[in-house]
């Protein structure tokens, strides 16, 4: 009797240690393929915003992310000015999941920030979040944009 007991828990553990290899693997799959060095240009998803002014751009280079070109973001009348690129660019290292932020202190305790996160080796997807301060032509708030860029 206690060897049939010894066999049955043998045999529910398969599986779950089955489970495990399964997931390891397909967690190592996706971390494992390297990231492409170089420029990344997209745009942003916002439709009040002209075409040229959508635009962003991205160089990677050791494991570094800097900003080269960034969007223009609208809310209401109002259009948002360069904060990360204007005293030259910022730069973040990649973390552990593939990803960047970059943060600027807009006014006190809010943040505007551009978040990135590859989703292949040779794209970038992400958001933007830009604060406004309360003017005549717009409401003061923030604005947020979704954002991709391929390699180039």
């Amino acid at each position: 009797m206690n060897r049939s007991k010894t066999l049955r828990r043998t045999a529910s553990a398969i599986p779950l240690a089955l489970l495990l290899v399964v997931v390891q693997w397909t967690v190592m799959a996706g971390a494992g393929t390297p990231i492409k060095t170089g420029k990344y240009k997209g745009s942003t998803t916002q439709q009040a915003v002209t075409d040229s002014f959508k635009k962003i751009a991205f160089t990677v280079k050791k494991g570094k992310v800097t900003i080269t070109a960034e969007p223009s973001v609208a809310r209401g009348s109002c259009v948002s000015t360069p904060v990360f690129t204007l005293d030259g660019t910022s730069s973040k290292k990649l973390g552990r999941g593939r990803s960047f932020t970059l943060t600027h202190t807009f006014f006190g305790n809010k943040i505007d920030k551009i978040h990135g996160r590859f989703v292949s080796s040779d794209e970038i997807e992400g958001y933007a979040i830009y604060h406004f301060q309360q003017q005549d032509l717009c409401s003061g708030g923030k604005s947020k944009v979704n954002f991709s860029a391929k390699h180039k």
